[in-house]
């Protein structure tokens, strides 16, 4: 019993070290690729504790392993748009100046129920007040309103009042 307390231990350190060298993401915002080596850690880190028999060094190796492979694949996408489109995919328009893209939906399997979801979050209930939504590679939307439904903001307030001071002059 104590033998896997100790291994689990010394994988969760690992597995902390090496989750922490790929980056601060909530998981929500991994990228294809990074959620499956996660998900392929946590496999990994589970075997030696499972079967005392596997040396703790090995899934200690195969973890590191797969962060340094994470590690030269963030590198490379950055450098390489290419490779970036392949590996993660790219953002594209689920909504269009309030109307929905069906093509792009069908492509991503969404129905209108996963598209409001995400608007209602925003205080967005009606689609035709939508410029632009975007579904990111992350598997988020974003959502620019058409002008007339942006909430109002200071620089606005400014311009407002400097009009109303060059009009009473």
């Amino acid at each position: 019993m104590s033998v896997v307390l100790i291994r689990s231990l010394i994988l969760y350190i690992v597995v902390i070290f090496g989750v922490r060298l790929m980056g601060k993401r909530q998981l929500g915002e991994l990228q294809p690729s990074e959620l499956v080596i996660t998900i392929l850690i946590s496999n990994i880190a589970t075997l030696p504790l499972e079967d005392t028999s596997i040396p703790l060094m090995l899934g200690i190796l195969l973890i590191l392993a797969l962060v340094c492979y994470e590690a030269v694949m963030s590198w490379v996408t950055l450098e390489s748009t290419r490779i970036r489109r392949i590996v993660s995919g790219r953002p594209k328009i689920i909504i269009r100046d309030g109307q929905l893209e069906q093509a792009t939906m069908r492509d991503f399997r969404l129905s209108v129920d996963d598209v409001m979801m995400p608007l209602r979050g925003s205080q967005v209930f009606d689609i035709r007040q939508v410029q632009y939504a975007i579904m990111e590679t992350t598997g988020s939307i974003s959502i620019y309103l058409k002008p007339e439904y942006q909430p109002l903001t200071q620089g606005d307030l400014q311009q407002k009042s400097r009009r109303s001071i060059r009009q009473s002059h």
